[in-house]
């Protein structure tokens, strides 16, 4: 199944700790990189192109709601407290396009 996990991150309430996120980068880029049949997608959401981050996005394939659950709980970004909340929903695409799927390739290649 896959669920949309929707975060909102502690920087807007406390922009002090936004440092915190480059120092828990590194594993938190690594944790999603070793689940490559899990994290479908993931990224920042950003009030611009240069803002700082204010929450993210995973695309999640997961058996349940608590095995998504049980996951994003083991990323250093939650075990750190950077995240403030947490949404997890049941994703049923209706739709993928050709584009989009063009689009997420060239992202890669840059």
């Amino acid at each position: 199944m896959l669920f949309i996990v929707q975060f909102e991150d502690i920087y807007a309430d406390h922009p002090e700790r936004l440092p915190e996120r480059a120092q828990h980068m590194p594993a938190h880029l690594a944790f999603l990189a070793a689940h490559p049949g899990r994290v479908i997608a993931s990224g920042a959401l950003r009030d611009s192109e240069d803002g700082a981050p204010h929450g993210g996005i995973w695309i999640l394939n997961a058996g349940s709601k608590a095995e998504a659950e049980s996951f994003y709980q083991a990323d250093p970004f939650w075990q750190a407290g950077l995240r403030k909340s947490v949404r997890v929903s049941h994703w049923a695409k209706a739709f993928w396009s050709p584009e989009f799927t063009e689009c997420i390739r060239s992202l890669n290649a840059v």
